[in-house]
């Protein structure tokens, strides 16, 4: 019996979705709106990172310690997570909306609603 708890558990874990955006954690796809999207090992990261956070705010400074593995934020720190989040946005964002959205000084917010 604990076995199939398990199984059932490790299944339900296998996915992240969050509207539209759906991320299988066991093959590393993501589809947005229903089409797949090619993501590279550091936008995924930082996509799971969002999706385990979903509708919460994200600092920096969290963004920096769990995804990119550095202690202390720098200026150029922040200036490499704005590159990897603006090329996010342009693989996810449709029709104009968009998915990831800025909180100025803070950090950054996924929007389920805006997909």
């Amino acid at each position: 019996m604990r076995a199939l708890i398990r199984r059932g558990c490790a299944t339900e874990a296998r996915r992240l979705v969050s509207g539209d955006l759906d991320m299988d954690l066991a093959t590393r796809r993501v589809r947005c709106a229903g089409r797949p999207v090619d993501l590279t090992l550091r936008e995924y990261e930082i996509l799971e990172y969002l999706l385990r956070h979903d509708g919460q705010m994200v600092s920096r400074d969290a963004l920096a310690r769990a995804v990119l593995k550095e202690s202390a934020r720098s200026g150029t720190l922040n200036n490499v997570i704005d590159v990897h989040m603006a090329r996010l946005r342009r693989k996810l964002d449709v029709e104009g909306g968009s998915t990831i959205q800025t909180v100025r000084g803070v950090g950054f917010v996924l929007r389920d609603g805006m997909l």
